[in-house]
């Protein structure tokens, strides 16, 4: 980036000074935190036992994703928000088939938490439904999945009781209902994987906390671990450790939070069982009371990291333990982008499908277009009224 494109610059002269001041403060600050982390990540890389990948073959591949407003268009009347979905299937490295899903939201009731929810929720089931469609008129080898199997659960305890037969269903519940069981459908299959771009576990170290002590704790997450150690064309899995990924990140969360309300270290080492069975608590009691099920009855998951190629990060994985990943790998090791090291298949329906910025206001828009040219209205100052931003000093884009 020049000098003349650097944002920064736009910026009044004694805010650009101070900021160029903490942009050196910070560069130290992130060097001793690099140095850090090579010394404890070598210690601990003799613990990690990659696999190297080999072989090829070709199959009929299925890919599924859905994307949403980031934020949603916040009227005085009303907020709106738009979702897409869609599917790819490809013959090995040719694709043979494609269809493409949207909708919207709008939502005049105050609070955003469920109103985020019930827009994740629209956007799960629609995702759900493209992949479903693929996996019975195809029956692909491989059925790709965007994010965690249960990505939606989240805050869904917040909507059970919503009226929303604007969409098909009467209540929340009927909806949180429908997008579970076609999920737990999709991992019965014995089909489908999902790719986890943006992972965030800390299973490492809750491990490493709960079997050393917190001094052999690496601080950062499992996904910097590996990037920093993993050879390309290999896989490791958290099974190699005994480590159920969710269970010890949770347990990691909580040791966290214990120690930053004042905690002592040797007080928490007495309570790690403690902490442990709290965890798994924790986990059973989301299930159920945001997806009104037992957790018990989710078929064993369990979580890989894959890398191809050194020029990208290893990417998580998570699949039904009954799939065999040494046989589904073959599928991808000639068929990935280098430059993000996922299967080309994910880049590609991602790129389909996410929403450009501005929209979600674009959207917004030509709703009150529509509108201004309805007849049935005739006080249009109704109209602009109702779709008024809330901040009238800059023009939404979102």
């Amino acid at each position: 980036m020049s000098l003349e494109e650097n944002p920064l610059l736009t910026l009044p002269r004694p805010i650009v000074d101070a900021l160029f001041e903490n942009a050196k403060k910070e560069a130290l600050r992130a060097k001793a935190r690099i140095l850090e982390l090579e010394d404890k990540v070598r210690k601990f890389r003799e613990r990690l036992k990659f696999k190297l990948i080999s072989g090829s073959k070709s199959g009929c591949i299925a890919v599924a994703d859905g994307s949403m407003s980031l934020a949603p268009s916040r009227r005085i009347g009303s907020s709106f928000a738009i979702y897409t979905a869609g599917f790819m299937v490809f013959e090995g490295d040719k694709l043979i088939d494609e269809k493409y899903f949207a909708g919207s939201l709008s939502w005049s009731y105050g609070g955003t938490r469920q109103f985020k929810t019930l827009l994740r929720l629209l956007m799960a089931n629609a995702e759900r439904d493209a992949a479903l469609e693929a996996y019975w008129k195809y029956s692909p080898d491989v059925i790709l999945l965007d994010g965690p199997f249960f990505f939606f659960r989240g805050y869904c305890r917040y909507i059970k009781g919503l009226d929303i037969r604007n969409f098909e269903y009467e209540t929340g519940l009927d909806l949180i209902k429908s997008v579970r069981d076609k999920t737990l459908t999709l991992i019965r299959s014995g089909r489908a994987i999902c790719i986890i771009r943006r992972s965030i576990l800390r299973a490492i170290d809750g491990w490493l906390i709960y079997n050393k002590g917190e001094e052999a704790c690496i601080g950062t997450s499992d996904k910097h671990i590996l990037t920093m150690i993993m050879p390309q064309m290999s896989m490791w899995c958290y099974k190699n450790l005994g480590i159920d990924p969710i269970l010890y990140s949770t347990f990691y969360r909580f040791y966290r939070h214990y120690k930053e309300i004042g905690h002592r270290d040797e007080d928490l080492a007495k309570i790690k069982d403690l902490l442990l069975a709290q965890s798994e608590t924790d986990l059973e009691n989301k299930f159920s009371k945001d997806l009104d099920m037992s957790l018990h009855d989710v078929p064993q998951l369990e979580r890989s990291y894959i890398r191809f190629t050194l020029n990208a990060p290893p990417f998580e994985v998570e699949m039904p333990q009954r799939i065999d990943i040494d046989s589904l790998i073959q599928y991808f090791t000639n068929l990935f982008n280098p430059a993000t090291g996922l299967p080309y298949p994910i880049d590609l329906i991602d790129e389909a499908v996410t929403l450009p910025y501005g929209s979600t206001t674009s959207f917004t828009e030509e709703v009150e277009a529509r509108l201004i040219k309805d007849h049935e209205i005739r006080n249009k100052a109704a109209i602009s009224d109702y779709f008024a931003t809330l901040n009238p000093q800059k023009r939404e884009f979102v």
